[in-house]
């Protein structure tokens, strides 16, 4: 067997798909596309700095994307159906990738056939990998390998709770061994007792237990007041013991909290925050924000061109709109955007306060009187908001996040509790933006906003940009 333990197939698995994803690539590449003379020349000049830089693209995005879809999980390992749907759009995620890149570099190679023999080579040898190491698995336990043999040290509610998940899921990879406990702090479950659900040791017989048993973890489920007294003492037995510890603890009792270990002056700390802390997928989220926002500069850039000239002679004043907007951590930032209005625009809004159709903070009047005839149509298309790609490559902005807000419009926010908004960047587009747009009521934009913050990750991301493609084809709400 090529591992020795779940985090080891896991670890397998990443290193497989690498191989894949190289291996796809260049077969693709040998079988799907045919050199013509005209086109034989430029390929070779092109063919390693091209060929690398695709290469490079793949290994990336497979680093990137399959993550997002949940390939490196323990689950992952045991739903057929699941997994299958699962490699297929991870794979399909990769192609945007290297689309991106082909778009960028333009190979003579990137034919139709030899994407579509990419993404065929590379779904059909993850499915089957990872199918091949979920029967090594299946062996493995058969043999009594590959489960950690656990005790829970508690007996309360929580701790019966993570017993019994345990016991139901084998496929999580942990073998349960019995509570260490002096008494049943909530009552045991009704009924007799499996044999598992028993207590192996006393609190102060743990280092005894760990002696003369193979444990590989010992999970901490106590009441505050008991892992104030208890925590340094079983800790420790653990420690001299070579057996791993968790703490579960509910100190913390926040919606949706976000912890990281750290320090602070050589003391242990743990960093409580409701903002994006995954410092992974924060990095994933800045590389695709600029990846994608180059890309698009570039291949849009004659869409800019031609709406910035039109401008020019459409309207007096420059082409370009730049606003003071609240971004990250109430930082201000210069926001850009085509000018859709007339020059003076800014002067009139306190004269048209009265006519203002949206409730809470926002200002918006669906037929603004201060709208050019072109901007109107920039507007309703959404090629206004272009730019706003340079404040994503600049970093004030992503192309995912809450809008960010004007000056006046936060300081007319009442209540508190959409300021959590603030905790992340702004975007260009959200989850109001495809659920509505600006027919959406202030009060639910601001929901939205907070769910965002609360349940975010790079897939989410990803299928918010899939679906504003849609919403900004259709013009629904764009005025």
């Amino acid at each position: 067997m090529p591992f020795a333990s779940r985090q080891g197939a896991i670890t397998w698995l990443r290193a497989l798909d690498l191989a894949l994803a190289a291996v796809a690539l260049v077969v693709a590449a040998a079988f799907s596309t045919t050199l013509t003379p005209e086109t034989a020349s430029a390929a070779h000049l092109h063919l390693d700095a091209v060929s690398v830089a695709l290469l490079l693209s793949v290994l990336v995005g497979t680093v990137s994307v399959f993550p997002l879809f949940g390939l490196y999980t323990e689950m992952a390992l045991y739903n057929r159906r699941e997994t299958l749907k699962a490699t297929i759009k991870a794979v399909t995620g990769v192609l945007l990738v290297l689309l991106v890149a082909a778009a960028v570099l333009r190979p003579p190679l990137a034919t139709p056939a030899f994407l579509a023999a990419y993404w065929f080579l590379a779904a059909a040898g993850g499915v089957v990998v990872r199918f091949m190491t979920r029967r090594l698995l299946f062996l493995g336990e058969a043999q009594g390998l590959l489960r950690r043999r656990t005790l829970v040290v508690g007996t309360g509610a929580r701790a019966q709770e993570i017993a019994r998940d345990m016991l139901a899921h084998p496929e999580h990879g942990y073998r349960f061994l019995g509570f260490v406990a002096d008494a049943w702090e909530a009552a045991p479950p009704a009924g007799p007792l499996p044999e598992a659900m028993q207590l192996a040791a006393g609190l102060d017989g743990l280092t005894d237990y760990l002696r003369q048993h193979v444990v590989d973890e010992v999970v901490i489920c106590l009441s505050l007041e008991q892992l104030c007294h208890r925590a340094t003492a079983l800790v420790s037995a653990c420690e001299e013991q070579g057996v791993s510890v968790t703490v579960v603890t509910r100190l913390f009792e926040l919606k949706n909290p976000h912890s990281r270990p750290g320090g602070h002056g050589g003391e242990v700390a743990v960093t409580i925050s409701n903002t994006l802390a995954d410092e992974r997928e924060r990095i994933i989220k800045r590389f695709l924000d600029v990846a994608v926002s180059l890309a698009a500069l570039i291949v849009l850039s004659p869409l800019l061109a031609a709406a910035w000239g039109l401008i020019r002679l459409t309207s007096p004043g420059p082409a370009l709109f730049a606003q003071d907007r609240v971004g990250l951590g109430k930082r201000i930032f210069k926001f850009y955007k085509f000018r859709t209005m007339v020059q003076n625009a800014a002067s009139m809004q306190e004269e048209l306060e009265a006519q203002n159709e949206m409730d809470g903070a926002i200002f918006k009047i669906k037929n603004d009187p201060r709208i050019t005839p072109l901007g109107r149509w920039l507007r309703r298309t959404s090629i206004d908001e272009l730019p706003q790609l340079v404040n994503v490559l600049r970093g004030d902005m992503s192309l995912v996040g809450p809008r960010p807000l004007p000056l006046r419009d936060v300081e007319r926010i009442e209540k508190d509790w959409p300021r959590r908004r603030f905790g992340v960047k702004p975007g260009i587009t959200c989850l109001w933006q495809i659920s509505g747009r600006n027919d959406t009521p202030f009060e639910r934009m601001m929901e939205l906003d907070i769910e965002y913050v609360d349940t975010w990750s790079v897939a989410m991301d990803i299928r918010i940009l899939l679906r504003t493609i849609p919403v900004v084809l259709s013009m629904r709400g764009a005025y």
